[in-house]
C-alpha cells in the first residue's frame, strides 16, 4: 500500500491519505551529508493551510499579487479573487492564532550526552533559541 502512495500523489501531503489526521514531521535529512535529524518539527503555517488555499497563494504569489492577473490565470472575477484571498488570509491568521501543538518537554535525565541531545531536540522544536542552547551546553562542560 505504501508503494501505491508514494508513486501516485504528486503533492506535499499535510493529512494522512488513510484516515485525513494531520500528519507530522518526524525526521529531517542532509541531501550533502546524509545527516539525519529525528523529532517532532511544527510544519510551518502555510503548510497547513488547505490545498485550495495554497494553490490560490502560489498563483497569487505568481502573480506578484496583481489581482488583473490573477484574474487572467484562473479566469475568475475581481469579487472571487478577493473572495479567496480573504478566505485564505482568515484561515492563516487562524492558524497563527492557534497555539502550536507542542510535545510534552524532556525530563532531565541520563548525564551530559543525553542533556546535549535534550538541548539540540529543544533547539528543533523551537522551545530554545541558539543563544540560550550555547549557554546550556557550555553549563554542560563545567
Amino acid at each position: 500500500m505504501l508503494w501505491i502512495i508514494q508513486n501516485t500523489m504528486k503533492r506535499e501531503v499535510s493529512q494522512c491519505p488513510v484516515c485525513d489526521a494531520a500528519l507530522q514531521v518526524t525526521e529531517l535529512s542532509c541531501t550533502a551529508c546524509d545527516t539525519r535529524l529525528k523529532g517532532t518539527f511544527p510544519a510551518p503555517p502555510l503548510a497547513r493551510l488547505p490545498e485550495e488555499h495554497q494553490r490560490f497563494i502560489e498563483v497569487f504569489l505568481r502573480c506578484r499579487g496583481v489581482i488583473r492577473d490573477v484574474e487572467r490565470a484562473l479566469g475568475i472575477s475581481y469579487p472571487t479573487v478577493r473572495a479567496r484571498l480573504d478566505a485564505a488570509v482568515t484561515t492563516l491568521e487562524d492558524l497563527l492564532d492557534a497555539p502550536a501543538p507542542q510535545a510534552p518537554p524532556t525530563p532531565p535525565t541520563g548525564g551530559g550526552e543525553e542533556r546535549r541531545r535534550r538541548i539540540l531536540r529543544d533547539v528543533a522544536e523551537g522551545r530554545l533559541d541558539a543563544s540560550q542552547a550555547a549557554e546550556a551546553l557550555k553549563s554542560l562542560g563545567k
